[in-house]
């Protein structure tokens, strides 16, 4: 398919996940043991042959750049097809960051323009889900639209998280509303777009010049449908978790855990890049203690008690040490008579010999790189990254 391109959303900051991404994108976030949010979508990138793809970054790229690389895991390191990251641009006034969505695709219509593609696929980075782009670039085309915008129908709750749609019976979009206060339907946006390309850079020129966000979601897009663009909706009925919350986080991964996830990752063979982290050479996971209901990754050495929970790579949890309905990310040490539960801990913390991190009916949050002092007792709180408490 070497008509389309693909532009990638991947340099956003959520706020709700706090001291996870002081340092990282969601994109780079670790999840599942040994992947990252990213390597969802670089996935079903790969898998639907889509020869270019251009990821937009903004927010602490460094960790995605370093996991992603030319793209190598993805196949993207061949002759026909290539894998560019695109940050903000110098501009004349200095570093013009971008202002939103529509302003970061507007700062690089020189890349479309280099490529002209017919149709220019747009979806964000920080998504966990398994979808071939295939079938939805044939209805795009199919319907001659200028638009296609994928829902999936859910709770979208009231008020609304999610942006939602209005069809009518041939699929057109009638209505969008971004994060409505009284929903109109169930159908909430996945943000995944298919756009005409000529099309994309009209609209994108009109928003450079007369917008107030900047964003695709609650300007261009209302903007399109409102003056009769062909805006089409595709309805994804596979599992798509948003992740945005600390709680919804922790949540897939006791799922995870269980075996009950409606995700499936392993199964789908999600690729991630295994020779940044060195996981490609570890070890099977050692196990001395008890495991139940938990995922273990290449490199772990278990030799306490543990339920419930995700254990990443190099993650040890030492003798005497308990952890319960916790996600231990790489390189987690849970040292001797130590106590987890209700717990997400970032990349290389320790928790110190006969401390306590309880979450209680909350969570415990631990960003990378802090420590827990021996002894210590935490309820449900956040650590920032480094810290020692």
């Amino acid at each position: 398919m070497k008509d389309i391109m693909a532009l990638m959303l991947v340099g956003g900051q959520v706020k709700e996940l706090g001291v996870l991404l002081r340092r990282r994108s969601k994109a780079a976030l670790p999840f599942g043991g040994i992947y990252r949010v990213v390597d969802f979508t670089l996935t079903n990138l790969s898998r639907s042959n889509i020869p270019i793809v251009g990821l937009l970054s903004q927010y602490r790229p460094s960790s995605l750049m370093d996991h992603v690389g030319v793209g190598r895991p993805w196949d993207y390191n061949q002759r026909t097809r290539e894998l560019l990251f695109l940050p903000p641009n110098q501009g004349r006034t200095g570093s013009d960051w971008y202002k939103g969505t529509a302003d970061a695709v507007f700062q690089n219509l020189g890349v479309l323009e280099r490529f002209s593609p017919r149709d220019v696929l747009i979806l964000s980075g920080d998504h966990v889900y398994t979808m071939d782009y295939k079938p939805l670039i044939d209805f795009h085309r199919a319907m001659d639209a200028d638009l296609t915008m994928v829902f999936k129908p859910m709770d979208v709750g009231s008020p609304s998280r999610f942006g939602i749609g209005v069809l009518d019976q041939d699929n057109r979009v009638v209505d969008y509303q971004e994060k409505p206060e009284n929903p109109r339907s169930n159908l909430a946006s996945l943000t995944i777009y298919v756009f005409r390309y000529q099309t994309l850079v009209k609209r994108v020129r009109e928003n450079a010049a007369n917008g107030r966000t900047f964003h695709l979601y609650d300007e261009v897009i209302p903007r399109m449908i409102g003056e009769g663009d062909r805006v089409f909706g595709y309805l994804f009925d596979g599992a798509w978790e948003y992740l945005r919350t600390f709680r919804e986080y922790h949540g897939e991964h006791m799922l995870l855990a269980r075996g009950v996830s409606q995700l499936m990752i392993h199964d789908a063979g999600v690729i991630t890049n295994l020779e940044v982290q060195g996981v490609g050479d570890a070890a099977p996971a050692l196990v001395r203690g008890r495991t139940v209901n938990t995922l273990l990754s290449p490199g772990v050495l278990c030799e306490g008690d543990v339920e419930n929970s995700v254990l990443s790579p190099w993650v040890h949890v030492h003798k005497g040490a308990v952890v319960r309905n916790t996600v231990l990310m790489a390189g987690a040490t849970v040292e001797p008579g130590a106590r987890v539960n209700n717990a997400i801990v970032d990349k290389g913390v320790c928790i110190g010999r006969d401390a306590v991190v309880d979450g209680g009916d909350g969570l415990a949050v631990l960003g990378r790189m802090s420590a827990v002092s021996p002894g210590r007792r935490l309820g449900a709180c956040q650590v920032e990254p480094g810290e020692v408490v």
